[in-house]
C-alpha cells in the first residue's frame, strides 16, 4: 500500500477556501485526504487538517462553501460545531503605547528576515479563541486526533518552529490550531506551557520540508500563498513569487529523498478569485469554485497520472 503525506499551507480564510476546492477535486479523482498517513498543517491548513482528522469528508468542505448539499457525516459534525467562526477583525485599542512583541527575536533570527520583523511588530490584540473553541468541539473528550497530524507554530521568544503532534509538549488540538493561526502583529499570541506562539507561516507558508525524511511514496502539497509561474506574470508585486521559490526548495528536498510530489498552487484565475485580502470571507465561494476548476484540470493532465494512481491505491486500501 502506498504511503501518503499531505501538506496544507497557510492562507487565512481565503486559503482555507482554496484547500476546500483542491481537496474536493482530489476526492472526486479517488483520493480522500482523510486517508493520509500524515497531515502537516500550517495556519489555515492546520484548521483544515484538524477538520479532516475529525472525520469531515473532503468533498463536503467545498460543498459547504458553495451552499450545496452535504453528507450526513459532515452535517453531524456541523451540528456540534455550528457555522464557520466569524472572527471580529476590528483592531483593539492598545492599553499602552505598542512595543515590539519580542525584541530578542531580532537578534536570534538575524538570518531569517521574516522572523526578525515579527519580533519588531507590536503584539497583536485580536483574539483567536473562537478558532480553538470550534476545533475543540469537534473532538469532544479527545485532546488530539487519533491519526498523525502535525501542527506548525513559531515560538515567539526564540523564533524556532514548533511542531505540535510531533516533538513538542502538546496542548489540546484546539489550542494548537489556534496558535498556528495567530498572525503576528494582528492576532494575539497563544500561550501554552509558559511559552508564546504565533502563526507557523512565519517560518514557512507550507513547512513542507518536514516530510522530506519521512520517505513517503507520494506527498500532496496544497500551497494557497504561492502561485504558478504563469500567475506570476500577471501579479501586482506581492509575496507569492517569494513563497513559490521557498516551496520549490522544499519540494526539491522531498524529491531528493525519492518521494513523488504533487503540488497545487493558485493559477491566474484562482489568484483573481482570491483577491488581495486573505481574511475576506466574501471570497470563499469564488475561491472554492476557481480552485475546483483549476485542480480538476491539473488532475486530468497525463503527466500526473502515476502520482494520482498512487493516491487512489492508498485510498482503496
Amino acid at each position: 500500500m502506498p504511503s501518503v503525506g499531505v501538506v496544507l499551507g497557510a492562507g487565512g480564510i481565503v486559503g482555507a477556501a482554496y484547500h476546500a476546492g483542491v481537496l474536493a477535486a482530489l476526492a472526486e479523482a479517488g483520493f480522500d485526504a482523510r486517508d493520509a498517513d500524515l497531515i502537516v498543517g500550517t495556519s489555515a491548513g492546520a484548521a483544515v487538517g484538524a477538520t479532516l482528522r475529525a472525520g469531515f469528508p473532503a468533498a463536503d468542505l467545498a460543498a459547504r462553501n458553495l451552499g450545496e448539499p452535504i453528507s450526513d457525516t459532515a452535517a453531524a459534525i456541523i451540528g456540534i460545531t455550528g457555522d464557520p467562526p466569524a472572527l471580529d477583525l476590528r483592531p483593539r485599542p492598545f492599553s499602552r503605547a505598542p512595543l515590539p512583541s519580542s525584541p530578542k527575536l531580532l537578534f536570534r533570527s538575524a538570518r531569517h528576515p521574516t522572523k526578525a520583523l515579527i519580533g519588531l511588530l507590536p503584539t497583536g490584540t485580536i483574539t483567536t479563541d473562537i478558532i480553538g473553541e470550534r476545533i475543540s468541539l469537534m473532538y469532544g473528550n479527545r485532546t488530539w486526533p487519533d491519526l498523525p497530524l502535525w501542527v506548525c507554530a513559531v515560538d515567539l521568544e526564540h523564533g524556532k518552529r514548533v511542531v505540535f503532534g510531533r516533538d513538542a509538549p502538546d496542548p489540546s488540538i484546539g489550542l494548537a490550531v489556534q496558535a498556528s493561526s495567530s498572525i503576528p502583529g494582528f492576532f494575539r499570541p497563544v500561550e501554552h506551557d509558559h511559552r508564546r506562539y504565533v502563526d507557523g507561516g512565519a517560518h514557512s507558508p507550507t513547512n513542507a520540508d518536514l516530510v522530506a525524511e519521512a520517505l513517503f511514496d507520494v506527498v500532496v502539497i496544497v500551497s494557497p500563498m504561492s502561485a504558478t509561474r504563469l500567475a506570476h506574470r500577471s501579479l501586482i508585486p506581492n509575496a507569492r513569487p517569494m513563497h513559490a521559490r521557498r516551496l520549490a526548495n522544499e519540494v526539491n528536498r522531498i524529491r531528493r529523498a525519492g518521494t513523488h510530489v504533487l503540488t497545487f498552487q493558485p493559477t491566474p484565475d484562482v489568484v483573481l478569485a482570491m483577491g488581495r485580502n486573505s481574511m475576506d470571507p466574501s471570497r470563499r465561494a469564488a475561491t472554492t469554485t476557481a480552485a475546483l476548476v483549476s485542480a480538476r484540470k491539473r488532475l486530468s493532465d497525463p503527466r500526473v497520472a502515476a502520482r494520482l494512481g498512487l493516491l487512489r491505491e492508498a485510498s482503496k486500501a
